[in-house]
Order: structure tokens, then C-alpha cells, then sequence
């Protein structure tokens, strides 16, 4: 049996980036042959990955990119399973060689991003090594370029949650407008730039939100109504003048609502897909640092002649549907309980 070494063990590291222990083992196993060794942690690292292939990655890190001369720009997200994770210096590695990656690579797709080598490895390949290695999964989500013939402006939230790029074309002070966008998407989510990006089925959805809500506005009040007029006819002995008056106050109000015409409906309803419309569409949306004015009024203000062409914002995590997990206290005492069974 082969003496294994701390210096074995640090090079089959070095060559494999999986943990002291696992490197310890194959050695071991090996018989000292480090090639062999290498083939074994292979072998192991692979199960584990496979093993946690199915989990659901939801933190991590969105960052952005953008070229010296300010025309090209890449945003990414890559994800892990828990903010401890996303923390450590090997997922901030992996987060910050694939955004410079898919910047310097000209990667637009996931399959490209994931192909692209970074010292020798495929993304793809160092995403499985830290999955092996932290027992959490390591993967690319998604990526996005931004060309510009204009100015593109990049925010990245403090904790790397939210990511924007941002690209203005026109004239005048672009660069600014570029920042001051990028901070109002991040700040506000938009979901498009202008309302002429608005689709008329997304328009018709939100009218039909809106018309849904009105009706139980009507029920709501009918059957508040009704519940108040039962009331008073199982305890007649409770019914005092201030009862009565809250009875025809209730009346009123369900008959006001029930008999409102249809263009009072179509006027409210009007009025909620504009409502909605404030909150979705950039340039309706009121400024973050200026309250009093909508973003195209602030924008207009700093460059008449500037435009907004892109807006792309990542913020980690959304669309997945996160497990539930269990609080701190809780897994202990599960943790406990097990081993006493034990």
C-alpha cells in the first residue's frame, strides 16, 4: 500500500478541484497512481452531480459586462442552492468568469455560455466540479448580449441580486440617461420600455382583471348586505336605530354599485389598465429620484434627443418556484430527533 502525501493529495486537488478528503480517498483507492486517482474522482464527482441534477438552484448572482468602448454588453445569472454558497469565493469566481466570458465570447445562449473555456475548462465543467465539491448545484441559468450603435449603462445591485443593462442611442448625455434608467429598472421592474410594446392580448387580460374586479365589488357588497339583513332577522331584539342605519347605509351602497351603468364600468376600467400600465411601462413609470415626473419627462429633461432602445434586467431567482424550506431551529431539532432513533 502506497504512502499517500499531503503533496499527492494537494496536486490530485489542483488537477481536480474536488475537496481534500475526496482527493484523499481516491489516492487511496489508487494505490498512490495518480492518474488512476484522477479517474476515480471522475467517476465519483459525476455520480454526485448526477445525484443533484434535480435540485432547485434559486440564489446566486446576476452580473453584467460591458466593453471598453461602451457598445457591447453581457448579462448573466448563475445559481447555487443557498445564499451561504453564493457568498463563498468559488461560486463569486465562477459568477464573475461567466459574465466575462459571455462578453468576450460573444455567447448570446445558454448551450454557448455553458461551451465557452475558461482556463482550460468549459463553464459547464467548473459548474460540476463546484457541485461536486460544495454538495450544492452550480448552474448557468441564462444570458443575454446588448449591441448598441448608442451608450449602454450597467447597474448591479450591492448583493448581486439584480442586474440591468440598459442601451440609449440619440444624442446628448446618453451616458446618463443610461445610468439613471438602469437604476429606475432595478429599482421598479419594468416589464416593457414603451406602450407601444404592450400587446393587445396583454391589454384585453388586464381589462378582463379589471372587470372581474368590479363585479366583486358588486357581490362583495350584495353580500355584505345580505349577511346584515340575516342578522337582523335572527336577533330582532338587536336591532337599535344605529343598526337600522347601518342596514339602509349597506342598501345604498349595493345599489349604487349594482346599477352603475356600463360606460361608468368601461371609464374604471380604462382607468385601472392605465393604472397598471404606470406600473409596467418604463417611460409612465414615475421617476425613482425625481417623484414628480415620469420617466420620459425625466429623460427629456437630460437629453431631448436620446432614446431608449433596450432595457434587460435579471434578478436572481425569479420565475423558479422556490422549495419550501425549514427554519434553523427546526432542522436541529429534526437533525436530533433522527439520531436518537438512531
Amino acid at each position: 500500500m502506497a504512502t499517500i502525501t499531503a503533496a499527492m493529495v494537494k496536486q490530485l486537488r489542483d488537477r481536480s478541484g474536488a475537496g481534500m478528503s475526496d482527493c484523499k480517498s481516491a489516492l487511496t483507492e489508487a494505490d498512490g497512481d495518480l492518474d488512476k486517482a484522477f479517474e476515480v474522482l471522475q467517476v465519483k464527482l459525476r455520480g454526485k452531480v448526477e445525484n443533484r441534477a434535480g435540485r432547485v438552484a434559486t440564489e446566486g448572482a446576476a452580473l453584467t459586462a460591458v466593453s471598453a468602448d461602451g457598445k457591447t454588453a453581457a448579462i448573466v445569472e448563475v445559481n447555487c442552492q443557498t445564499d451561504f454558497v453564493a457568498n463563498g469565493d468559488g461560486f463569486k469566481a465562477l459568477a464573475k468568469s461567466a459574465v466575462n466570458a459571455a462578453l468576450a465570447t460573444g455567447a448570446a445562449d445558454l448551450a454557448s455560455l455553458e461551451a465557452a473555456n475558461v482556463d482550460g475548462k468549459t463553464l459547464k465543467e467548473i459548474c460540476d466540479e463546484l457541485t461536486a465539491k460544495t454538495g450544492e448545484k452550480h448552474a448557468l441559468r441564462r444570458v443575454e448580449r446588448v449591441t448598441t450603435s448608442g451608450v449602454i449603462g450597467s447597474y448591479v445591485h450591492f448583493n448581486s441580486k439584480i442586474a440591468v443593462l440598459v442601451a440609449v442611442e440619440g444624442e446628448g448625455d446618453l451616458a446618463r440617461v443610461a445610468e439613471e434608467v438602469a437604476i429606475q429598472a432595478a429599482s421598479l421592474k419594468p416589464v416593457y420600455v414603451r406602450r407601444e410594446e404592450v400587446s393587445a392580448d396583454d391589454i384585453a387580460k388586464q381589462k378582463d382583471v379589471a372587470a372581474a374586479q368590479i363585479k366583486a365589488e358588486e357581490d362583495d357588497a350584495a353580500a355584505e348586505l345580505a349577511a346584515w339583513e340575516k342578522r337582523m332577522q335572527e336577533e330582532p331584539e338587536n336591532v337599535t336605530d344605529a343598526v337600522k342605519a347601518k342596514q339602509a347605509e349597506l342598501a345604498k351602497k349595493a345599489k349604487s354599485l349594482a346599477s352603475r351603468p356600463q360606460q361608468a364600468k368601461d371609464k374604471i376600467i380604462e382607468g385601472k389598465v392605465n393604472k397598471w400600465l404606470s406600473d409596467v411601462v418604463l417611460l409612465e413609470q414615475y421617476s425613482v429620484k425625481e417623484g414628480k415626473q415620469t420617466m420620459a419627462q425625466f429623460i427629456a429633461n437630460i437629453a431631448k434627443g436620446a432614446k431608449v432602445a433596450r432595457v434587460v434586467r435579471f434578478e436572481v431567482g425569479e420565475g423558479v418556484e422556490k422549495a419550501e424550506t425549514k427554519d434553523f431551529a427546526a432542522e436541529v431539532a429534526e437533525m436530533e430527533a433522527k439520531a436518537k432513533k438512531g
